[in-house]
């Protein structure tokens, strides 16, 4: 009588190892443990009636079963999803405290944290996330998943304020542990603002200045900053100037200041020729309308 009267597609349930399957005459739903987030139990007129909450607001409704059948095997139902998903709780945790760990390592206080440190870790925590046992809207409901969930979910929102107050810490540190590298590294110690400029660890950094107010001096100090804190090797430290007259200046000042000649300054014209003989063997030829234009200019 329920079920003609309820004139609803599921009026059947069968219990399954990690789920349940609710069917009708002519429909079936399969719902797994691992998407459900909550089961309710109603009471129609003379039947019941169970919801099984799904992710995304969608709810699927069982109708037109007997009241007492209805609560009893809601409650068997109810006790089984709970210890499974206590079970599932623990390796949820596990997981959240794997991220976590992953990002104290990649913002230890020894370390610049850069843009893109950042959109690695969010990435990391998002594809976990996605691979965890229970739906990430029910992970409040767990002791032991509570506080490293929202640990988490501070590393998903609103990280740029935390990134900046960890590299304002890390920079106010390595300036006073490098004081005497800042006061030593050039003829004359360098300025606040440019210490900044060489401590700063993004992957690129715009510094914009005038003639003759110590860009070659950041320069410098940075490739000894690379050197002194064993970031780079000599060999893989490459610097570059507009005209051959700078490259010049910049190699001096390397072998004077940094007591060494395995870096070495390039035009970008010499490193495009180098690159050139390097992968072909041999030197490039050059046209003689170049050469022409040259004398001219030279002439003129």
């Amino acid at each position: 009588m329920g079920k003609r009267m309820a004139q609803h597609p599921y009026d059947r349930v069968q219990l399954l190892n990690a789920g349940v399957k609710v069917s009708g005459d002519s429909h079936e739903y399969l719902i797994p443990f691992n998407q459900l987030l909550s089961i309710h139990c109603k009471r129609g007129l003379v039947w019941g009636e169970l919801e099984f909450i799904l992710p995304g607001e969608k709810v699927v409704r069982l109708h037109g079963t007997e009241w007492n059948e209805t609560q009893r095997f809601y409650h068997h139902l109810n006790m089984l999803w709970q210890q499974w998903s206590e079970e599932m709780s623990d390796i949820a945790a596990d997981v959240l405290r794997q991220q976590l760990a992953d990002v104290a390592r990649s913002s230890a206080e020894g370390k610049w944290l850069t843009r893109q440190q950042v959109t690695d870790i969010q990435r990391k925590i998002r594809h976990a996330l996605g691979g965890l046992p229970v739906p990430t809207a029910r992970l409040d409901a767990f002791d032991n998943c509570r506080e490293l969930w929202r640990q988490c979910q501070s590393w998903l929102s609103n990280t740029e304020k935390a990134r900046l107050e960890h590299n304002q810490t890390f920079t106010e540190s390595m300036l006073e542990q490098y004081r005497g590298f800042f006061a030593a590294v050039e003829s004359s110690p360098l300025n606040p603002a440019q210490a900044r400029a060489v401590v700063n660890g993004e992957r690129s950094l715009l510094v914009l200045a005038g003639a003759g107010s110590g860009k070659t001096s950041v320069l410098v100090a940075r490739a000894g900053w690379l050197l002194t804190r064993g970031e780079a090797a000599a060999e893989q430290i490459l610097l570059l100037a507009f005209g051959r007259q700078a490259a010049q200046e910049m190699d001096e000042r390397i072998r004077e200041r940094l007591g060494t000649e395995e870096i070495s300054a390039r035009t970008f014209h010499s490193l495009a020729l180098y690159i050139i003989q390097q992968g072909s063997k041999k030197a490039p030829t050059i046209s003689k309308l170049e050469k022409r234009q040259r004398r001219a200019a030279k002439n003129s």
